[in-house]
């Protein structure tokens, strides 16, 4: 067995990171350029910001915000409220509209239970061919 003592290692092995605070302010600006990875809020933009100036940029800002987005989502709500009261009064329009109809003895507004006391001889024709052809599809829906 030969153990070759003179082997030279060819890395320095791993060592040990200075942290010390950055004396050139543009190698600050640099890091802005190469948008470091961040998880969620703040942005890594905003936290250089906010070491820079000492001031946080996002805590005057967002109350005034937060009030314009409150302020939109009411009035956004209000519309949706009458909207919706509108809706439910042509629903009840259309129902009550419905109810006098049937009310006022127009047969369940169905065409067929129509009075033929009244009407004229092209219209009986008219009549009885409709009636023949509802015939003809109510025995065609029986048979499929």
């Amino acid at each position: 067995m030969n153990v070759n003592t003179n082997v030279v290692k060819k890395t320095k092995g791993r060592r040990k990171t200075a942290i010390k605070p950055i004396d050139n302010q543009n190698s600050i600006h640099s890091l802005k350029r190469q948008r470091l990875f961040t998880f969620g809020h703040p942005s890594a933009d905003a936290v250089i910001d906010r070491y820079i100036t000492g001031i946080s940029s996002s805590s005057l800002s967002s109350s005034t915000t937060d009030e314009f987005n409150l302020q939109q989502n009411n009035q956004y709500y209000s519309h949706m409220c009458k909207d919706l009261e509108a809706e439910r009064k042509k629903k009840d329009n259309i129902e009550e509209e419905k109810l006098v109809n049937i009310d006022d003895n127009n047969n369940g507004g169905y065409w067929w239970n129509e009075p033929i006391d009244t009407k004229g001889i092209d219209e009986l024709e008219e009549f009885m061919v409709a009636l023949e052809n509802l015939k003809k599809n109510v025995q065609q829906g029986l048979m499929n």
